[in-house]
């Protein structure tokens, strides 16, 4: 019983995968929404949530908000080189 305790300890400290942090990243809102269907995100941060993964919830966060910022700067620069061009 110990042993397990450790394990799950030792789970809820593990930070995100490159993986997961790049799904994050990647697909930082649900595309899905007006459907009322769940995007993979949602449903493994409610995991996170379900098990006490406030490691994984926190990193998960920040690849949310770096990749909408990524987006927003993307969309930025492209309307920037189109008025330039015009």
């Amino acid at each position: 019983m110990n042993q397990e305790l450790k394990n799950t300890e030792k789970r809820k400290a593990e930070p995100l995968t490159n993986k997961e942090w790049f799904t994050f990243f990647i697909i930082p809102v649900n595309p899905n929404s007006r459907l009322n269907s769940k995007s993979a995100n949602q449903i493994e941060y409610e995991r996170y949530e379900r098990f006490g993964f406030k490691k994984k919830m926190e990193q998960a966060d920040t690849a949310r908000i770096a990749g909408v910022l990524f987006y927003f700067f993307i969309i930025l620069i492209a309307i920037i080189i189109y008025y330039i061009k015009l």
